[in-house]
């Protein structure tokens, strides 16, 4: 893996992200698919809750929306390698075993460096069925909805279908053609990224041009497809918003606007656990520290962040999802005055938000 002389960064992710003043980051390749680094405890929290809450399960709805961010890692990794298996008809004697088994490793430099695992290949049968391993996964059905997607690309099918199952702690799916496509999948769709223009600067690294504070707190496990943050000792994963959003709009969709109130709670719980033991000396480094940090992450960032003692006023554009990022600056809020809050809002639209958080006690 070559990493940055100066800063250490892994050369690959630094040359193809981009990090902007309105605190997104995003692909420097079509498709744009905006990007976030999280903790992966932190959305194992959320899906869980909002599992239980919910009382169904949510593996189809994420396999399926997942699909979309899949085909577009797809796009990237043809233009990066210059690779288009379309080219090359699905038949067992011009597609075998061994040659998709070397693409595969191959790409598992760059598939590792998402922080997913790492991927082999088990069994595959050109036109039929491929069975893939991946070692130390995240969450199954958004590690599988990726392979779907790629799947569906490299070989041009009208829609798959996929088993999946944990051995010895390795995911192992088997992913197949199917005839038909799902009426789920037709209704998800993925929104390139339009970054815009804002107030958030950055430190950056003079050789490769990554911020200086990402560099020094994430270092990767290539082999295994981890990536650790050094400061908290938490594992981080390189994830595309349109996972998260696609998932919540179908959501809604079919169970109501009773989804965000639940997101809400779940992420500010969270937040406020990761806040728990953090002391505060000074109340505007905290929240400089803060909102630069959600910014370096692609989560966003504010245009408007006015503070009293008892209130916050917001107002941002472009937010990975506007209802967690709320929910994190309500945790900030109750954690820097020791009080409990609520959130009024005004606007709350995919790339708009403005909201006031209050003291209630």
């Amino acid at each position: 893996m070559r990493k940055c002389s100066r800063c250490g960064f892994p050369w690959r992710i630094g040359r193809f992200c981009e990090w902007h003043s309105d605190g997104t980051l995003a692909g420097a390749l079509r498709p744009k698919i905006a990007f976030i680094f999280l903790e992966v405890a932190e959305w194992d929290s959320i899906y869980e809750e909002l599992s239980s809450a919910l009382g169904i399960p949510l593996d189809r709805i994420v396999l399926e929306a997942q699909k979309n961010i899949g085909k577009g890692i797809h796009e990237m990794i043809r233009a990066i390698y210059h690779i288009n298996l379309k080219r090359i008809p699905a038949n067992r004697l011009i597609r075998p075993k061994w040659l998709i088994s070397l693409i595969i490793r191959s790409l598992r430099t760059d598939l590792a460096f998402l922080g997913a695992g790492s991927p082999s290949v088990d069994d595959y049968r050109a036109g039929e069925y491929i069975v893939l391993r991946m070692t130390d996964p995240w969450i199954n059905p958004i590690v599988v909805g990726n392979c779907l997607g790629i799947y569906e690309s490299t070989e041009d099918m009208p829609g798959s279908d996929a088993e999946y199952c944990v051995e010895g702690g390795d995911l192992i799916m088997k992913l197949s053609h199917a005839k038909r496509k799902e009426e789920l999948e037709e209704r998800l769709y993925l929104e390139e990224a339009t970054p815009g223009e804002g107030s958030l600067s950055y430190e950056r690294c003079p050789e490769c041009g990554v911020p200086m504070m990402i560099a020094r707190a994430l270092e990767w496990d290539v082999k295994r497809g981890i990536i650790r943050n050094r400061l908290s000792g938490e594992r981080e994963e390189i994830i595309a918003v349109e996972s998260i959003n696609s998932i919540m709009r179908e959501l809604e969709k079919e169970l109501g606007g009773e989804v965000w109130g639940i997101l809400y709670e779940a992420q500010k719980d969270y937040s406020r656990r990761v806040l728990k033991d953090q002391e505060i000396k000074n109340v505007e480094v905290f929240w400089d520290h803060y909102l630069q940090n959600m910014g370096l992450r692609g989560l966003g960032y504010p245009e408007r962040f006015d503070r009293s003692h008892d209130s916050i006023t917001v107002e941002i554009k472009p937010a990975y999802n506007q209802v967690l990022y709320a929910a994190k600056l309500a945790a900030g809020f109750e954690k820097a005055t020791g009080r409990r809050s609520r959130t009024e809002w005004e606007v709350r639209e995919l790339h708009q938000g403005r909201y006031k958080i209050s003291a209630i006690d």
